[in-house]
C-alpha cells in the first residue's frame, strides 16, 4: 500500500513539474486622465498557467521622482470584443482605487495574452480605462 501512495505522488509530482510557467512580461507604460494629466509607472504580469486566455500582475504609478505613489495588480481577459479587464491599487496611505480597461488592437491577430504582448515589444499597444467618474487612454512600451 505505501509503494503505491509512493508510485502516486511520484506521478503527480512529475506532472506539475511538466508544466512550464509561462513568461514573466514586464515594461513601462504611460497613461492619460482628461486633457492635461499624464501619468507613468511600471506593470509586469503573465498568462495564467491553465489558459492562455487570461493573465494577471501587479503595476506602480511612479511620481517624477520615480518613487511609488500607487501600487496594485489588473487582471485580463480575452472576450469576443478583444482583451479587457480590471484594476485595482492602493495608496501608500491606504486608499483604494479601482477601474476596468479595454485595449485597442483593431489589426491584431493573435490569440493568446503573451502574443499580444509579444506584439508590444514590436509596436505601441494603446487602450482605454475607467474608474468612477475618470478616464482615459493608457499605452504599454519597453517590453521586456
Amino acid at each position: 500500500m505505501k509503494s503505491l501512495r509512493l508510485v502516486a505522488i511520484l506521478l503527480l509530482g512529475s506532472c506539475a513539474l511538466g508544466q512550464q510557467a509561462p513568461a514573466i512580461f514586464e515594461g513601462s507604460w504611460i497613461a492619460s486622465a482628461g486633457q492635461k494629466d499624464i501619468f507613468r509607472g511600471r506593470w509586469s504580469g503573465q498568462a495564467l498557467l491553465r489558459t492562455r486566455n487570461a493573465a494577471h500582475g501587479s503595476w506602480v504609478l511612479l511620481n517624477d521622482k520615480k518613487q511609488t505613489v500607487l501600487q496594485g495588480t489588473w487582471s485580463a481577459q480575452k472576450s469576443a470584443a478583444g482583451w479587457q479587464g480590471t484594476w485595482s491599487a492602493r495608496t501608500l496611505q491606504g486608499q483604494s482605487v479601482a477601474g476596468t480597461w479595454t485595449a485597442n488592437l483593431a489589426d491584431f491577430k493573435g490569440k493568446t495574452f503573451e502574443d499580444m504582448l509579444q506584439r508590444a515589444a514590436e509596436k505601441q499597444i494603446a487602450g482605454f480605462w475607467r474608474s468612477a467618474r475618470m478616464q482615459g487612454y493608457w499605452w504599454l512600451q519597453n517590453l521586456r
